[in-house]
This record gives structure tokens, sequence and C-alpha cells, in this order.
């Protein structure tokens, strides 16, 4: 046990040679050098003090194998994942997002929190949602392409997660307009399997199956408000990682196992193996013995050689 605790120390050491405080600063660098050219962030939001604090992460996080991230990770996926925070104006910290490793490389997911966050940068005042049970009076309208509510009544014995039925979300922006989103359970549970970490069986989805509901319509809506207030390049970054998100991550993990194991296996060439060659056999005479020893022998030019021993004897 000692010598797996000293391994994963001396493991996060050697990655942090690799990303350190001056990896950061230089992030920090090329951040300052875009801003001249248009970059812009929120007011509330402090790039270096959220890739300081990302660093802080990083150096905490595994890969599913206990292997620190800063080592199972290439460096340029580091530093994309950072950027990609930044661009959004994300602080993990806040648990807005967090950072896995998957295929060899380390990828930045948004949060729950973070969806909310960067769509209150955008106009929105609030948000709600609530949980449709088998039992409830629930009717919605659409107009001119958008959704709206028009009743939900909830008997308090309909509560029941085995028997939810969808979930929708209100949000109320800042102009007074109010946006609304939709889903079904099996867009809901759809939803799910894409997700980093996702069990079917006894994971919080299925013991918390109200609330995941919430927070995936939430999601939705988040999604909704960004591409219809956010501008340009936070909406190519926000797509970005939520296409990432669908991502098959057993499949890209075997896959890299797969690349990274080939002909990795030392090549010893097998030496032909050495035969031994017999000693030469030496056909003998059949032994005469006994009154046959006494008979007489042909001679070669045909005579008869009385009591002849052959010529080995």
């Amino acid at each position: 046990m000692a010598t797996q605790t000293t391994a994963l120390e001396k493991s996060k050491k050697d990655a942090e040679i690799v990303i350190n405080n001056s990896f950061i600063n230089a992030l920090s660098a090329q951040i300052k050098e875009k801003e001249k050219y248009g970059l812009t962030f929120a007011s509330d939001y402090n790039y270096t003090n959220a890739l300081m604090g990302a660093y802080l992460v990083l150096k905490e996080t595994t890969d599913k194998n206990g292997k620190p991230l800063l080592e199972s990770c290439s460096q340029a996926s580091i530093a994309n994942s950072l950027m990609d925070m930044v661009s959004l104006n994300l602080n993990v910290q806040r648990h807005q997002g967090s950072f896995i490793a998957y295929g060899g490389k380390c990828q930045f997911q948004k949060s729950y929190f973070g969806n909310i966050t960067i769509a209150r940068r955008y106009g929105l005042k609030s948000i709600s949602a609530e949980v449709i049970y088998d039992g409830d009076v629930f009717n919605y309208e659409v107009v001119d392409g958008k959704k709206r509510l028009v009743e939900h009544k909830q008997d308090f014995m309909n509560i029941d997660n085995t028997k939810i039925k969808g979930a929708y979300a209100v949000a109320v922006m800042a102009d007074g307009e109010k946006m609304m989103e939709v889903m079904s359970i099996s867009q809901i549970r759809q939803a799910w399997q894409q997700g980093y970490g996702y069990k079917e069986k006894g994971g919080t989805h299925e013991k918390f199956a109200d609330q995941m509901a919430k927070k995936t319509v939430i999601n939705r809506l988040c999604k909704m408000i960004t591409n219809t207030y956010g501008d340009g390049a936070m909406i190519d970054t926000y797509e970005r990682l939520e296409d990432a998100e669908d991502v098959n991550v057993v499949a890209e993990d075997v896959a890299y196992e797969i690349e990274q194991n080939a002909n990795k296996e030392e090549f010893v060439p097998v030496e032909p193996a050495q035969i031994e060659q017999e000693p030469e056999q030496i056909a003998m005479p059949d032994l005469i013995v006994g009154d046959a020893a006494k008979k007489p022998v042909p001679a070669r030019d045909g005579g008869v050689l009385q009591n002849s021993k052959p010529d080995w004897a």
C-alpha cells in the first residue's frame, strides 16, 4: 500500500513539472494578446484567477485508472480544455465545470451550474423546473414556434419517481420574455445515457430521478437561451463542447489503449533448436553363437573356409 502511495505521489510530481505555474502564466499571456483582437470577458470574470484555480483542481484530478490527469493527458489537450473554460467565462472552483480524461486527452465539461451562469450573462433573470408525474393534468401550447405553459395541476399522491412522464422548465428573461422547454421521460433518459459516468441501475439518476430530470430540462433550456442571445465565439465553443459530451468515452479509451499498446512487445528472435546428431550407426553383423559358429563359411572365391571367424572377431 505504501509503495502504491509513493508511486502516485511521484506521478503527480512528474506531471506538475509539465503543467506548472509557468504553463498557466503562458496561457494568460496568450489570452491577454487575444483581448487586443476582440476577445471579451464578463465584468465579473477574472480569467487569471480561473486558470490558477483550474490548475489546483487539475493537480488533484485522476483518470479512470487512478493516474493523475496531468500525466495521462497530452499537454496540448490540457491547454485546449483550459482555453475552453476561459472562453465560456467559467470557473471549475465554483463547480461550473469539470475536467475529464479519455483517449489520452483532457476535456472540459460544463456543469448544470455552468449552463445557468452562461445563460445569466445573456439576460436570464430566473429559471425553474417541474416534473410531470403520471396522473398530473398538464397542458402547453405552441405559439409562433414558442412553447407556453397553459396549466399544470399536480396531486401530492401522484409524486412517484417510478412514474415520471416528463419535465419542463420556464425561464424569465431580463426583458420580460418567457421561454419554455418540455421533455418526455424517454428524451430525458436518452440525454442521461449520453452523459459521462451514467449508471442505469443504482446510480444517481435512478435514486434522484426527479432532481436529475429537472437539471436535464434546465440544461436544455439554457442551451436554447445561449444559442438565441450568445455571440458567435461563445456559441461555437458551447456547441463544440455539447458535441463532445455525446462522445462514447468507453470506445475512445479502448481505441487509445489499443493504439498505445500496439507493437509494444519486445521482439525476441527465436533461434532454431540445435538438433543433436546421433552418432553414426555402424551396421554390425549378427553374432554367430553355438553350433552355428562351427558351420563352414563360404569363401569369396567359392571355396569353403572351415571354422572361419568373421573379419571383425
